[in-house]
């Protein structure tokens, strides 16, 4: 039998999927995903209220479209992305594109999220966010 060829992450020396995350604080030992704290309303609150502030709807896109998505971000303890968005959900729509490009923009354009409570890190170091037109000024 012959070898096996190398996995495509080891070939092309690239990591396929999700972000890297970046590595947990020593102070929350290993760390399990079925610990699942959930982030406070009001720090969400916080965080939207920043994000709609430098968020610019995009052109071609009306407030009343019915397109949603859904962008996963990845944060360094000092609210910076610690990865570009990923975006994991999105409607049948020809004006997600242009959603998806905007809350990018606006994720990267924002930061930091200093309104994060830093001891709470482990709760919001990766988050998904929803984005519809409503969530954009203009």
């Amino acid at each position: 039998m012959g070898a096996q060829a190398p996995d495509i992450t080891e070939r092309y020396q690239v990591m396929l999927g999700l972000p890297e995350l970046p590595p947990e604080p020593a102070e929350t030992g290993g760390g399990e995903a079925a610990e699942s704290a959930k982030i406070a309303r009001s720090d969400v609150d916080k965080l939207r209220a920043h994000l709609r502030r430098c968020a610019t709807l995009p052109g071609g896109v009306a407030r009343s479209d019915k397109v949603r998505i859904v962008m996963r971000i990845a944060l360094t303890p000092d609210g910076r992305l610690a990865s570009p968005p990923a975006l994991i959900e999105a409607s049948a729509s020809t004006k997600g594109p242009a959603l998806m490009q905007a809350a990018s923009k606006a994720l990267q354009d924002c930061q930091p999220y200093a309104m994060l409570p830093r001891d709470k890190y482990r709760e919001w170091r990766v988050l998904d966010l929803s984005f519809t037109p409503a969530d954009f000024n203009g």
